[in-house]
């Protein structure tokens, strides 16, 4: 039986080749998966921050449920509390006993942070 080596040789050297590019190209296509996966997900979530954010005329609206006569609401600001993302409502009241504090509404549920 003749065998040729240089034949062989061939044939193990293609077979390496074209496992090496199939790993190459592999590595590359989930690179490039991963990246957009991380950008895609980036921007869900800044979406996500901005539409569910209520408005400062709206957070001084929630305010009012937790003030009664003879109190004034100040232009709300946004601001963090407690760790939490919210619209601080300044309140005042009227009268001898000149008072300021605020009313904190969570930005995102509308909640009162207290």
């Amino acid at each position: 039986m003749n065998f040729d080596y240089k034949n062989l040789v061939v044939v193990i050297f293609i077979v390496a080749l074209l496992v090496a590019v199939s790993g190459c190209a592999n590595t590359s296509n989930n690179t490039v998966n991963n990246t957009t996966q991380n950008i895609a997900q980036n921007n869900n979530s800044n979406v996500k921050n901005i539409t569910n954010e209520i408005s400062s005329t709206k957070a001084k609206s929630l305010a009012t449920e937790y003030t009664g006569m003879g109190v004034t609401l100040g232009t709300p600001t946004l601001t963090t509390y407690k760790g939490v993302e919210v619209w601080k409502v300044p309140v005042s009241t009227v009268g001898e006993n000149l008072s300021v504090d605020s009313i904190y509404i969570n930005a995102v549920t509308g909640r009162r942070v207290q």
